[in-house]
């Protein structure tokens, strides 16, 4: 099933509609529906889609070549003498109709032949109006650099780039249809709104059920989930694997974490660039007094929960995985619980895309201050501001509704932040809202109630 991605494919078709040739760069971390996007969008067009391999040179020739060979109606043993020469046949073939040749992974290319960039450029360079060139990969940093660095062959000559990341909260939902609100909080807290994650469940099936089956299960999906979503590079993947690990074990800054790892600090520096352009790792801020650190968390909540649940227990769940996972029921409860702070402000930040809140808004993320004026820590489940207005979140998941007490610790809390913005607080409870909060009607005060998260 195809959900969402209205905003990607009116792009993709506005150009194909067009008459000017273009090349397009689309890339994104692993798993985040790249090729299904491409695939979708090539459903009723004249095209060709290459899947590149971790093959030799000769190995993605010869498989580009029998797809060529296919469809112009050569021998399909075929194989061109060069890259060149197989993509320049298949140019000649499209006889000036609209056609888009799409190489998906194709740093799988370049990895075994370098000068691959040079010769797409002077195919690029000399291919007439009528053709759509399209790459995809998922390592970002080097798309990136195919596009960006002023030595590459094909620097200036991508007409655009496309960033693929995770549905937005709205396209998320259309998964979640046949299922309680509660259930959705449960669902979302694991998968954000990752389509990867969300198509994997069975939602005929308990939320425990789907646990158990695709996380404390040998055989299941998820079992093995970060060799699905880190390099290929064994080298490089054991350092991924060892700072994920480390920051799950509450070891959240640079120094802390080379120190648990045993690796310089430069060195943990670099990779978690990496882990951040790839949407594994998110950088948060705190404050001790106006001191400000840098620290991380996990910012896939699937990766998360198996770093937290399943990378200790590999070997017992291999024995007897639904014991493992009833040891751990309480812990993965409240997993669930704190995971309706991060459905909030993906619900925020979809009002904030829908130009519901007034105003653009930066992305809503939560904030803590260790030492505060007010001589306690200050924690905010969700801060945004726009330069003139402050938005405050709160969110409560919990059996008790949320009380004017709570609001009035809040609106202390936010005193911390300049006095000069305007507040607005957003307050989230999955149990409601006491009669003395609702009836305040303060002005600058918006309550949601769970169901209120599934009416947008």
């Amino acid at each position: 099933m195809f959900v969402g991605r209205k905003q990607e494919l009116d792009e993709l078709n506005k150009r194909f509609l067009g008459t000017k040739k273009e090349f397009g760069v689309i890339y994104g971390r692993r798993r985040i529906g790249k090729s299904y996007l491409i695939n979708e969008f090539l459903k009723d067009k004249k095209s060709l889609f290459y899947q590149a391999k971790e093959d030799s040179k000769f190995g993605n020739l010869k498989s580009l070549s029998y797809e060529i060979d296919k469809l112009i109606g050569l021998p399909n043993t075929f194989v061109f003498e060069s890259y060149e020469s197989a993509i320049d046949a298949l140019i000649e073939h499209t006889k000036d109709e609209r056609f888009v040749f799409a190489i998906d992974e194709y740093p799988y290319i370049i990895k075994q032949d370098p000068s691959f960039p040079s010769v797409l450029q002077n195919i690029i360079d000399k291919a007439p109006n009528n053709i759509f060139f399209l790459i995809s990969g998922s390592d970002i940093s080097m798309l990136k650099n195919e596009i960006e660095n002023h030595n590459s062959p094909l620097y200036k000559r991508r007409t655009f780039e496309m960033e693929i990341k995770k549905l937005k909260y709205k396209e998320s939902l259309e998964y979640l249809t046949s299922i309680s609100n509660e259930d959705k909080v449960r669902f979302l807290s694991l998968t954000s709104t990752y389509p990867y994650y969300l198509s994997a469940f069975d939602f005929s099936k308990s939320f425990e059920d789907n646990i158990k089956d695709l996380l404390f299960n040998p055989y299941g999906t998820f079992f093995s989930l970060p060799d699905q979503l880190l390099s290929n590079s064994t080298k490089t993947q054991d350092i991924y694997n060892s700072i994920l690990y480390a920051v799950s074990k509450r070891k959240r800054t640079i120094k802390d974490i080379a120190d648990y790892i045993h690796e310089e600090d430069a060195k943990v520096s670099k990779y978690i660039s990496l882990l951040l352009s790839q949407e594994l790792l998110d950088k948060r801020e705190t404050y001790m007094g106006n001191k400000k650190t840098t620290y991380y968390e996990i910012g896939d909540s699937m990766l998360k929960f198996w770093y937290m649940f399943i990378f200790d227990n590999l070997e017992k769940i291999k024995i007897n995985g639904l014991l493992v996972f009833n040891s751990l029921k309480n812990e993965i409860n409240n997993f669930v619980n704190f995971g309706f702070e991060d459905i909030s402000r993906l619900f925020m930040d979809e009002l904030n895309m829908d130009g519901k809140l007034g105003d653009v808004y930066n992305p809503f993320k939560p904030y803590k201050v260790e030492k505060s004026i007010l001589n306690r820590s200050v924690e905010i489940d969700g801060l945004s501001d726009n330069g003139n207005t402050l938005i405050v979140m709160e969110c409560k998941y919990r059996n008790t509704k949320f009380s004017l007490n709570m609001f009035n610790h809040l609106v202390e809390s936010a005193s911390v932040f300049p006095s000069k913005l305007k507040r607005e607080y957003y307050l989230f409870s999955k149990s409601g809202f006491t009669s003395d909060l609702i009836d305040s009607n303060i002005d600058n005060v918006h309550l949601y109630t769970l169901d209120d998260l599934f009416n947008i």
